[in-house]
């Protein structure tokens, strides 16, 4: 299976590093199908703002069934060829993918962060490098797609399972983490064998579609698409293809419970992540010094608190309850919020006009709860320099009861809620308290009470003095509502990006030597 340029080339391409709107000006109204940028059939566009400045970066195509049917037609053609590429030499040109990507990092992160509002030193160039690292790491497990031989209840029969790829993938990804996203879903399906569309979010659409362009340079035509619009309009075509044999999402719970409801009348196996209400819970006895920070990472406040995994109902042992929470304003205090692509910003944007919206309706729940206090932030910033964009200050509450839509609702901004307690079992009891299960962080020295939440916290991602973010090589996936699978692993690249046949072969009766 041969490899061919994506339609514009390295020498026609007029980048800056400095000045990535050239690039997405470039990208503007273009698709990625077959290995070449187009224009869509789409007649119609959208137009994609740089939340920092509310500024018009480009338009992205609407995409609509007719997209979705070229998209898939195309990589239906592809995985026909790319299902016998070897394993391994699949890997291989997975990871010169990533290489290629790698080479233009720089252009890349900046993308990202014009197309996201996140800050560019803490959050765009690290999930750049990790969508790097995760799709390099996928290159190198391709060799571990091996099926098993099982020993046979009868004689003179082989019985073994094989591990072969499903066929055409869909991937339809977030805006929030769009690139370490597109990443975990392409690799692991690329690796096994098959062929993918991938739907941006029409927020951030342009970072994907560069990443993307970049990629098929070293994969074959067809073997990864990219198309963009709306969720009903093009989503939903997308994942009802009759040809679609894999959906894989990360989104909201009432997105993912429509995908879900769509992949069903076609038996598609679908994995989906979905978001969480997560708590992050101080013991009396834990390490100060780890766990306030901890807390102010935990809530992924540097990325505007946009993040499944954030940490945003905080319960604190009422015996150290002050210190921590003098402590978590200081630190608040040194978080410079600012222009996403300052290199001295810590925060960037939030992403749209909804989500804004969305994160000031629940600052006005919060003041208007009678004993409510806010401990840090809670107004829009008065400086010019942000008042023309998404900007909100990292803030932290107290006095909010745990049965306020304030602490039982994904807000998905920059909020979180202090919540004092005294006894352990109560304290297990309201965390649990939440149709979601993602994440969920604990500080303390006593490795027996450790152990012992490990064991009755309902969550899928469970860390202890620590809340590092999901990475590569770490088997990341919710319970409850908040999804079906686990993703970032080899087990997800085994589980949910192949399938099986079990094989019993009777040897009979040698033929005739001749």
């Amino acid at each position: 299976m041969t490899r061919i340029d994506v339609e514009t080339s390295n020498a026609d391409r007029t980048m800056d590093a400095n000045d990535p709107r050239n690039e997405t000006r470039r990208l503007s109204g273009r698709i990625l199908v077959d290995g070449v940028l187009r224009e869509a059939e789409a007649d119609t566009q959208f137009e994609v703002i740089h939340p920092g400045d509310l500024s018009v970066i480009g338009t992205a195509p609407r995409c609509g069934s007719a997209d979705a049917d070229l998209a898939v037609e195309a990589a239906r053609r592809a995985q026909i060829l790319w299902r016998g590429v070897p394993a391994r030499d699949r890997g291989r040109m997975l990871q010169k993918a990533a290489d290629a990507v790698e080479t233009e990092h720089v252009l890349v992160e900046r993308v990202l962060s014009l197309d996201t509002g996140n800050a560019l030193r803490t959050q765009a160039r690290p999930e750049t490098a990790s969508a790097i690292d995760l799709t390099r790491m996928f290159g190198g497990l391709a060799g571990e797609l091996k099926g098993e031989t099982v020993p046979a209840a009868t004689r003179n029969v082989l019985h073994y399972t094989t591990r072969d790829p499903i066929g055409v993938v869909a991937g339809i990804i977030p805006w929030n983490a769009p690139l370490f996203l597109f990443a975990a879903k392409i690799a692991p399906a690329i690796a096994a064998g098959n062929t993918v569309v991938v739907k941006t979010a029409e927020q951030a659409p342009f970072c994907v579609l560069l990443m993307a362009e970049i990629m098929n340079r070293e994969l074959p035509p067809g073997v990864l698409n990219v198309i963009s619009g709306y969720g009903e309009e093009c989503g939903r075509p997308l994942v009802e293809h009759p040809v679609v044999r894999k959906v894989t999402f990360t989104g909201s719970l009432a997105v993912g419970q429509q995908i879900a409801g769509y992949a069903a009348q076609k038996l598609c196996p679908v994995t989906l992540e979905l978001g969480g209400k997560n708590p992050g819970i101080v013991l009396a006895d834990a390490d100060l010094d780890l766990a306030i920070p901890g807390i102010i990472d935990g809530m992924r406040y540097t990325r505007q608190g946009q993040a499944c995994t954030a940490a945003s109902r905080v319960f604190i042992h009422e015996k150290i309850y002050d210190r921590v929470v003098e402590g978590v304003a200081a630190k608040l205090a040194e978080i410079r919020v600012g222009d996403p692509l300052d290199e001295t910003t810590d925060m960037g944007a939030i992403i749209s006009a909804e989500q804004f919206e969305r994160t000031l309706n629940y600052m006005e729940i919060a003041k208007n709860t009678p004993g409510a206090r806010v401990i840090f932030g809670g107004e829009k910033p008065v400086d010019p320099k942000l008042t023309t964009g998404y900007y909100y200050p990292p803030t932290f509450l107290d006095g909010i009861g745990l049965d306020s839509e304030v602490c039982r609702d994904e807000i998905f901004g920059p909020v979180a809620t202090a919540l004092p307690f005294n006894d352990f079992d109560e304290m297990i009891s309201q965390a649990n308290d939440t149709p979601y299960g993602l994440s969920a962080n604990l500080w303390t020295r006593d490795l027996s009470r450790a152990l012992e939440y490990v064991d009755r916290i309902e969550a899928g991602f469970v860390q202890v003095n620590q809340c590092a973010a999901p990475r590569s090589n770490v088997s990341y996936g919710g319970l409850k509502m908040s999804g079906l699978g686990k993703e970032y692993a080899l087990d997800s690249m085994l589980n949910h990006f192949c399938a099986s046949k079990t094989v019993l072969i009777n040897r009979g009766t040698p033929g005739n030597l001749v």
